[in-house]
């Protein structure tokens, strides 16, 4: 059984993910017009790292910015409900902490803050009605998602009494090269694929669609607090 025969999103479906490419990856390819429209997070992220910051990190999957950024700061914690993904971030971060949590009920006591940046790559979003436990008193959350909108966000975030800072909106022209690359990107984001529609409008490149993100910067209070 491949990772396409699995509900997406499952977790029999990320620990084949694990398996089949080593990590949480996309599994299709893509071609942009345009720079990776994730750059917007990196550049913020890197903004708010110093040797003195602590950061925690929801649904770190395999560790790749655990990878990138841990060696940049004091302390980097991960955390991800998928044990198959956690033991890749491990081998892959031994500099960083990991832990198993869905982000559901109380916290290991091992991931214990308080943390100054609360970061979530296109993971749970489950993490911001913990924030009140886990961010110092001048915390900040950075989040991207995989749409222009979540409109679950914002609202959550100010039913726990934190401000976005920012927003920002990034939409980049895209092409998945094949039909099965156009496949896997619909299922991926749980959108029907219909084959007439790649017959009308798959170009020399393949099928053109818009690689979109949804950055969020939030503190806690008011914006003059």
């Amino acid at each position: 059984m491949s990772s396409r025969e699995a509900q997406p999103h499952s977790r029999e479906w990320y620990a084949r993910l694990a398996k089949e490419l080593g990590g949480y990856r996309h599994p299709w390819q893509r071609s942009l017009d345009g720079p990776d429209p994730e750059l917007v997070f990196d550049a913020l992220l890197l903004e708010y790292l110093t040797p003195d910051t602590r950061v925690l990190e929801a649904g770190c999957g395999h560790g790749p910015d655990a990878t990138r950024f841990a060696p940049q700061c004091a302390r980097w914690v991960g955390y991800d409900r998928q044990p198959e993904l956690l033991e890749l971030a491990q081998r892959n971060a031994p500099q960083a902490e990991f832990y198993l949590w869905d982000g559901k009920g109380p916290a290991p006591s091992e991931m214990q803050g308080p943390f100054d940046l609360i970061v979530s790559r296109r993971g749970p979003t489950s993490v911001i009605h913990h924030l009140s436990k886990v961010a110092a008193p001048s915390g900040r959350f950075l989040y991207v998602g995989p749409r222009l909108e979540v409109p679950n966000v914002p609202a959550s975030l100010h039913r726990v009494g934190w401000t976005i800072a920012g927003e920002w909106r990034v939409s980049i022209q895209a092409y998945a090269p094949t039909l099965e690359d156009w496949r896997l990107r619909c299922e991926f984001m749980g959108e029907e694929t219909r084959q007439d529609d790649w017959q009308h409008h798959a170009t020399g490149r393949g099928m053109p669609y818009r690689e979109e993100r949804y950055v969020v910067l939030a503190k806690l209070g008011n914006y003059d607090e």
